[in-house]
C-alpha cells in the first residue's frame, strides 16, 4: 500500500482535514464557516468559504482545486443547488470535474452545505 500522508493534522482529532496516498488526495467534509468556526449566515456565503477552504487545504496537499477530479456536494436543500452553482463556477470555468450533489435532512444546526474532493497530484 501507498504510504499514507496525513495533510494539516490536528492532534487529538479523530478526523483528518485531508490525507494524501500516492498521487491522490481526499479530503474531510468542508463546511462553509470562517477561520474562528463561525458559520456563514446563507447558501453563497457558505458555498465561497467551502471553496476557499477546500482550495487553501488542497495546496497545503501540494496541489490545487484545478487539479479536483471529483466533488462530492452535500445539501440541506435542493433549491440552493442554483446558487450554489454559480460560486462553483467561480472556481471551475472550464474543465470542472466530476461531480455529484445529493440533498441531506440534516448536517448540524445552520450547516447548509458541505463538500468532500478528491483531487491528484499533477505529474
Amino acid at each position: 500500500m501507498a504510504k499514507r500522508i496525513i495533510i494539516n493534522a490536528e492532534k487529538g482529532s479523530l478526523f483528518s482535514p485531508a490525507v494524501r496516498v500516492g498521487d491522490l488526495v481526499f479530503t474531510r467534509g468542508i463546511i462553509g464557516q470562517d477561520e474562528h468556526g463561525k458559520l456563514a449566515p446563507d447558501i453563497r456565503s457558505q458555498a465561497r468559504l467551502c471553496m476557499e477552504s477546500l482550495k487553501k487545504l488542497l495546496e497545503d496537499a501540494g496541489t490545487s482545486i484545478e487539479n479536483s477530479v471529483k466533488i462530492l456536494a452535500f445539501v440541506l436543500d435542493l433549491k440552493d443547488r442554483d446558487v450554489f452553482n454559480e460560486v462553483y463556477r467561480e472556481y471551475f470555468h472550464s474543465e470542472a470535474p466530476a461531480r455529484s450533489c445529493v440533498a441531506v435532512t440534516d448536517m448540524g444546526e445552520g450547516v447548509l452545505l458541505e463538500l468532500e474532493c478528491i483531487a491528484c497530484i499533477p505529474d
